[in-house]
């Protein structure tokens, strides 16, 4: 690059961007930067000749000072390697826009933090005229040279300091962008001051980690603003939407959004929207919470104050769920009078609702007693007797219940099932009469319906010998390693306390070989908590496999309507969780029947639509679920393909329901998804998608997909997934 000097004239500052932050719904714009703060007067003699940076923008806000009627930020710029840059871009490549927005942090009556409250705001305007308050970043002030060729400056707020108490902490973010070799890179910091000297406060009720279980690294605003606490600058209760009188202040805002479709108010058939940049209308009335709603923990558990949520209720911040309460009678269209009555404008709610005891206590009734963790149960299986072809397995298992053995021949456990799977190249094969449209093969061996043979090894050590019925043999014609599997739980109902369900591989014929391990169920757990399925009773993703393998089609619970010709989409784990997780960016919908099953008084069953499920990272991150590098093409030989079943009722009209009865509920064709295939069309479903890797597969089912989508290809996987 040719550096040429610039002989800076004085003159007014130039004009700033246009407020606002393109497709970022309903948060306050940032007035100038899109835009560029003109130039400043002369900083050093004519022939001042420019240096010398790389791409990148690091901000340091270095001092705040505050009086009643001023505040001067102090501040430093540099780029990614710590070179000073020019604000200005004259004698640095790429000028650095900024903005800053300016707090006062709130207390309470006992001088607790409480939310902030901005100095900087503006007026917001709708298409319509209706205005609103909104907190936001400022550039209007005046910006003053320290040293140049140290990157140093400050910023002189215009905006008034009303209600300033030098008691109180004050806060200032700012953030920088600059764009470099047609790059743009943010950088922002938050600093915090007492003008009388005091300790600064902080206001933390939710941990940056609780949003990043769920959301990775995530950046609003087109990138500006990467954590809480920055978020929170803006997002006060000052601040609301214009267009539809939404509050924007974060505890509201936030509340609502992840409630979604749990909303009253949406259940009611009232959206829950807020209008963005543009006129963009963004509806989370579809949002669906990946925990019970009523788990605060997930989001607060962990943070300095995160125990507000039990100790400091307020009617307003409880409203943003239970948003069909009232405390006024009559209660308006659509809500319901609060249970407690009538009740004034700060009223003492913590008389009926403290933390426990009382009225109605907050804590037992945000309490998901499926999560209950205060016992553990823990089944570990420890190794199977010699394995013998046309013959039940045996296997033995050691039972601990918080961390003590337990006898579960005087203290049985609810439930307590096994299952045998293979082979571990790739699970297809369940060891029963089952077939591949109905091929549930548990054994149990407590709870109703056990079969098999249960004999202590060690009752004492809580250690025990299963064997399987004999209906379920080993074949004689099984070659390879194979897996063993149990789930089981203390009681029938939450509290179930189940166990992780334990597996264990065993060798058939020839070496042992586990089967592969593609996810990491504490990804899985960082956004679910604890993930159990049917029931309740099946906890841990690893578990999931078992049932969920490449021959199993959704066929025993599709939809079963007389003269229906339906496609049993594949319950295969790994296309079944890629389309879930995909969810509204799908191309075509993924319906899968649920329970309860289809009958004659419903033959429609129960369908779950997961074409509206909104996934809060990037779909191209797959490390937020699997291990390193298990996304990666080609293939593990041994991989099975996925299939998909067509079912056809031939049932005769006539009868007196809509329910396909047998023996007229048939499979007519049976699809088989090469690998491959399969898991990548589970994301990028587009029937070209699909035109193109059945063009770049042999009639042998040979995928050619790592030819460009390998290590080092033209569309290598990790570089299109590289988040």
């Amino acid at each position: 690059m040719l550096a040429i000097a610039v002989v800076a004239c004085e003159g007014p500052a130039g004009p700033q961007g246009p407020a606002g932050d393109p497709g970022i719904p309903g948060v306050p714009g940032d007035p100038g930067e899109t835009g560029q703060v003109g130039p400043e007067g002369p900083t050093g003699d004519d022939g001042v000749t420019p240096w010398w940076t790389g791409p990148g923008v690091d901000l340091e806000i270095t001092g705040l000072t505050m009086t009643a009627s001023q505040a001067v930020v102090a501040f430093r710029i540099r780029d990614a390697a710590g070179v000073a840059l020019d604000r200005t871009g004259r004698l640095t490549s790429g000028a650095v826009t900024l903005g800053f927005v300016l707090d006062q942090l709130n207390v309470d009556g006992a001088g607790e933090p409480l939310a902030y409250n901005a100095y900087t705001t503006r007026t917001a305007t709708a298409p319509g005229g209706a205005t609103a308050t909104q907190a936001t970043t400022e550039a209007t002030g005046t910006f003053a040279v320290v040293d140049v060729t140290a990157g140093t400056y400050t910023y002189t707020f215009a905006a008034p300091l009303t209600g300033f108490d030098p008691a109180r902490t004050q806060v200032v973010l700012g953030v920088a962008s600059r764009t470099y070799d047609g790059a743009t890179a943010f950088d922002r910091h938050r600093f915090s001051v007492r003008p009388d000297g005091g300790a600064v406060a902080d206001h933390a009720v939710v941990a940056q980690a609780a949003c990043a279980s769920c959301h990775g690294e995530f950046a609003a605003h087109g990138g500006r603003y990467t954590e809480v606490d920055q978020c929170e600058m803006c997002h006060t209760a000052q601040t609301s939407d214009p267009d539809t009188g939404n509050e924007l202040d974060l505890q509201v805002m936030i509340h609502k959004i992840h409630a979604g479709d749990e909303l009253p108010s949406v259940i009611a058939g009232t959206p829950y929207q807020i209008i963005g940049f543009g006129g963009a209308v963004h509806d989370f009335s579809t949002v669906a919470f990946p925990q019970a709603l009523n788990r605060c923990d997930a989001c607060h558990g962990g943070a300095a104050q995160g125990t507000h949520w039990q100790t400091k209720p307020s009617e307003r911040v409880c409203r943003t769920c239970h948003d069909d309460v009232s405390f006024v009678d009559p209660p308006p269209a659509g809500q319901r009078l609060h249970s407690g009555g009538v009740q004034p404008p700060g009223a003492a709610c913590t008389v009926c609702h403290p933390a426990t005891g009382s009225v109605a206590p907050i804590v037992p009734a945000h309490v998901d007693l499926a999560l209950d963790s205060s016992h553990e149960l823990t089944v570990d299986i420890l190794g199977t007797d010699p394995v013998v072809a046309g013959s039940p397995l045996a296997f033995t298992f050691r039972v601990r219940y918080d961390g003590a053995a337990r006898d579960i021949t005087t203290a049985p456990l609810a439930s307590l099932r096994a299952l045998i799977v293979g082979p571990n190249t790739d699970y297809t094969t369940y060891w029963t009469v089952g077939t591949s449209t109905n091929p549930w093969a548990q054994a149990t061996i407590q709870g109703t319906g056990a079969t098999g043979t249960l004999a202590a090894v060690d009752a004492a050590q809580g250690t025990f010998r299963y064997t399987f019925p004999a209906t379920i043999v080993i074949p004689a014609a099984a070659t390879g390693s194979f897996t063993v599997a149990m789930e089981g739980a203390v009681n029938a109902a939450d509290p179930r306390y189940p166990t992780v369900s334990p597996s264990r591989a065993f060798a058939v014929t020839g070496a042992l070989v586990a089967r592969r391990q593609v996810i990491d169920p504490a990804k899985c757990n960082a956004c679910h908590a604890d993930l159990r399925f049917h029931g309740g009773n099946r906890r841990g993703a690893g578990y999931c496999v078992t049932c969920h393998n490449p021959e199993n089609a959704n066929a025993d619970r599709i939809a079963r309507l007389e003269g229906s010709t339906v496609l049993a989409e594949s319950v295969d784990f790994r296309v079944m969780i890629h389309k879930i997780h995909m969810g509204e960016e799908l191309t075509q919908p993924y319906v899968l029947g649920g329970n309860p099953t289809p009958t004659t008084i419903d033959p429609d069953g129960t369908p779950h639509n997961f074409g509206e499920v909104r996934y809060p990272r990037p779909r191209t991150d797959c490390a937020a679920c699997h291990l390193d590098g298990t996304w990666r093409l080609p293939a593990a030989a041994g991989r099975a393909p996925s299939i998909l079943q067509e079912l056809t009722c031939t049932e005769p009209v006539g009868d007196s329901d809509n329910y396909c009865t047998a023996p007229f509920w048939n499979v007519t064709q049976t699809y088989r998804l090469p690998p491959e295939t399969s898991v990548c069309t589970s994301c990028h479903d587009a029937s070209y998608v699909m035109a193109h890797a059945t063009i770049n597969t042999t009639v042998l089912g040979l995928e050619a997909c790592a030819t460009c989508h390998g290590p080092g290809a033209a569309v290598d996987v990790d570089v299109v997934h590289a988040r």
